[in-house]
């Protein structure tokens, strides 16, 4: 039985399948969760807000008569609710930078549900609850009331905010995680001393640096769960602590994801690059035949050399991986659709449907259509 110190969670999401999988197939009180409701639509779920008054709200991008901005937005500027909130999409590529920013989203995960990830996010996102519980406490207390007033997130960063702020600081948090991923110490050093006296400058500096700041660790999750074998740099808690911002706290932090990032690049200088560029460019076009040369010819290298480093930092090679990407896409048709078999070989590359069905069953245990159906009862 869940206790009072649960987080209370609702889920939106307008297909019954994922519903279903956000019901069973996760532990959310071994998490420290109670999923106390589930939605079909934006309406449903502002509904269900206002009876429940949950700590996380976890909504789908698309959905019927109001969609997942449209309430996140809806949450943010008219109720002034502060909830955690994590936003579940199909889409390979997270293509609402700026609103993720504005409307102050935590993280997000891609669609299907993988379990032990998101149990892993969930898990992460204890450290902020606590906190934003911790200081709720202290305000009813009246205790160190300008602590809880900084740690506030004020809902005018949405209503009185300039595009041109929004923008730069848009342009701020990708800038920010390239230089991350490109292990430059010296270029992230400067950005967050940048943003930090942009902070202190704006009106709405504290609001937007730490939008900025959970967009970028929502995107270092979404990435890369794990930073190399040190997996605690996504749940420290100088994510959240913005009173120590200013002391220094997030800047080495941001550092010493740099540098982790720096140094899983440094047996072999640059290439780290060429394989993320190459996983961005598999990820957007595994659909159509594509070969390792035209791969290589796209991103200006040898084509040996890139198959050697792709094999070595991913761990399987280039054709496996996009074997994998493609199944992976088959599972989420399967599950989503009524699209036949053959069609479904013919969408993803592959033009004999025996051999599309052959790479399934090795890459999931079983055939297409034992897992469409196990799928959609």
């Amino acid at each position: 039985m869940a206790g009072e110190s649960m987080y209370k969670v609702i889920v939106a999401d307008d297909e019954p399948f994922m519903l279903e999988g956000w019901r069973t197939m996760i532990d959310w009180q071994g998490c420290g969760y109670e999923l106390c409701g589930t939605a079909t639509d934006g309406e449903e779920a502002l509904e269900l807000i206002g009876t429940v008054n949950p700590d996380l709200v976890v909504t789908d991008i698309q959905m019927p008569v109001l969609d997942g901005l449209d309430l996140i937005r809806t949450m943010r500027e008219e109720l002034k609710y502060d909830s955690q909130i994590v936003i579940v999409t199909g889409y390979s590529e997270f293509g609402y930078a700026q609103q993720a920013i504005r409307y102050r989203v935590n993280e997000y995960v891609l669609k299907p549900l993988v379990p032990e990830e998101i149990h892993e996010l969930l898990r992460s996102m204890i450290v902020p609850l606590d906190l934003q519980r911790q200081e709720m406490e202290q305000l009813y207390a009246g205790e160190q009331f300008a602590a809880a007033e900084l740690l506030d997130t004020p809902a005018e960063v949405n209503g009185t905010l300039e595009e041109t702020d929004l923008e730069k600081m848009t342009s701020h948090a990708k800038q920010m995680l390239s230089f991350m991923e490109a292990g430059d110490v010296k270029g992230i050093t400067h950005a967050i001393d940048e943003m930090l006296e942009e902070m202190q400058t704006l009106r709405s500096g504290l609001s937007l640096a730490q939008s900025i700041v959970l967009y970028i660790h929502g995107e270092l999750l979404r990435k890369y769960r794990v930073l190399g074998e040190d997996s605690m740099l996504l749940q420290e808690q100088a994510w959240h602590q913005t009173e120590r911002w200013i002391t220094g706290d997030l800047k080495e932090l941001f550092v010493r994801i740099t540098e982790t990032f720096a140094s899983a690049g440094q047996s072999d200088p640059g290439s780290g690059g060429l394989v993320t560029e190459a996983v961005q460019y598999l990820k957007q076009h595994y659909r159509s035949k594509i070969k390792l040369q035209q791969l290589a010819n796209h991103i200006h290298v040898n084509a040996a050399y890139l198959g050697q480093q792709f094999k070595r930092e991913m761990g399987v090679s280039f054709s496996e991986y996009v074997h994998r990407l493609r199944i992976e896409e088959a599972r989420r048709l399967l599950r989503r659709t009524n699209m036949k078999i053959s069609d479904i070989a013919f969408e993803l590359g592959y033009h004999d449907a025996e051999y599309f069905t052959e790479k399934f069953k090795a890459l999931t245990g079983e055939l297409p259509s034992l897992y469409k159906n196990n799928s959609q009862g």
